[in-house]
């Protein structure tokens, strides 16, 4: 039996459901109509015996009978009725619940359409939302439309990013298997064509090398890894970041206090602003590095005298594999994921990242984490 109710519709359980209502509905109702009439029949046979004991009431004057009382003959017309009317009743709901089931279920059966286009591998489609229909299902509708474009805008992401990335590792090796086939065209080579062939080699493995250890970074971002926080001093370890930094870097104001970070992860983050803004000033540029502190919060700007971002592009230099400067070519460049990562590293501590015109002429990136405490008086 429950299996059988199992493998029913929604249309079918309610109907069955309005069915059942109605029946007991009427059985009470009946039950109730029948007692109260055996009631009414038991007085008025008392009255007509009372009646009947009367000297000038005859049996010869009484009408003929066929053996049922008035009440009696009432009482099975009113069982007919309700019989009749309880049948119909039925047949009405079983038939109100199954329209009502239909429905109500006929959103659900879109939701279920879309679902299987999605399973098959369409992102595309949406759920038709209609003002008319009931306040649950447009918020069922809304949220089930945005968890879509949230699966879109992942799946292409991702894919974005595989084919971003299959391009950058494919530039090394070509590189490298093309410095290895003009050596293996040399049947003599001498030692200085295999230290160039090396030098060469050796140089596009670590980028090779430096690409696949950001990728890892992200991945592990992306799966949530969380920073190791700890209470440093936010000065000192500023200055130590700021000298652990490839490219030379000015380290200006500094705030004093103490700061819960990710020591290792939040030197990533300034190690990556300071390349990045060496790689676009050169050699003799100025790259400056200060913090100012605001509330709980502390400030980081990274600022330097190249050419800057365009507004428009102020945005998008924290994606993924992109570059602002077409003329910028790899291996001066970098792989475009450093900024992506300090944007990571940022949001996992609960702060936010950001590109701006620096006061030097060029651009400033600027991050801001919350933990900062003032540093308590001497």
């Amino acid at each position: 039996m429950r299996a059988r109710w199992e493998r029913l519709g929604l249309r079918g359980r309610l109907a069955l459901s309005f069915g059942a209502i109605v029946i007991v509905a009427f059985g009470l109702v009946f039950v109730t109509v029948r007692a109260q009439m055996s009631h009414e029949r038991a007085v008025i046979g008392q009255e007509e015996e009372r009646e009947g004991r009367e000297p000038e009431v005859t049996r010869a004057e009484r009408p003929d009978s066929d053996g049922e009382s008035p009440i009696e003959e009432a009482q099975h017309d009113v069982e007919k009725t309700f019989l009749l009317v309880g049948a119909l009743a039925l047949a009405a709901a079983l038939l109100a619940g199954y329209l009502v089931a239909a429905r109500a279920a006929a959103p659900l059966r879109r939701f279920a359409a879309t679902a299987t286009e999605v399973d098959a591998g369409d992102l595309s489609p949406r759920i038709p939302v209609d003002p008319a229909s009931p306040a649950e299902l447009r918020t069922l509708a809304d949220s089930f439309n945005l968890m879509l474009d949230r699966l879109e805008d992942a799946f292409a992401r991702q894919r974005g990013f595989v084919s971003d990335a299959s391009h950058e590792l494919r530039s090394p090796l070509t590189a490298i298997r093309g410095q290895i086939e003009v050596l293996a065209r040399e049947p003599e080579p001498d030692a200085a064509a295999v230290k160039r062939v090396e030098a060469a080699t050796l140089a596009e493995l670590a980028r090779v090398e430096r690409l696949v250890e950001e990728m890892l970074a992200l991945a592990r971002l992306d799966e949530g890894v969380g920073p190791a926080r700890r209470e440093v001093d936010a000065a000192d370890f500023l200055r130590e970041a700021v000298a652990a930094a490839p490219g030379e870097a000015t380290l200006g104001p500094t705030a004093a206090g103490r700061i819960d970070l990710d020591p290792e992860m939040v030197a990533r983050v300034i190690r990556n602003l300071v390349e990045n803004a060496r790689h676009h000033t050169g050699p003799d540029g100025t790259v400056t590095v200060s913090s100012t502190a605001t509330g709980n919060r502390l400030r980081v700007d990274v600022d330097d005298d190249g050419p800057g971002i365009a507004p428009a592009e102020r945005e998008r230099v924290f994606d993924r594999f992109h570059r602002s400067d077409v003329a910028r070519t790899r291996a001066a460049g970098g792989s475009g994921l450093g900024l992506a990562i300090a944007r990571s590293i940022i949001a996992a501590h609960g702060g936010g990242i950001w590109a701006e015109a620096s006061p030097l002429g060029g651009a400033r990136i600027s991050f801001e984490v919350p933990g900062f405490g003032s540093a308590p008086p001497r």
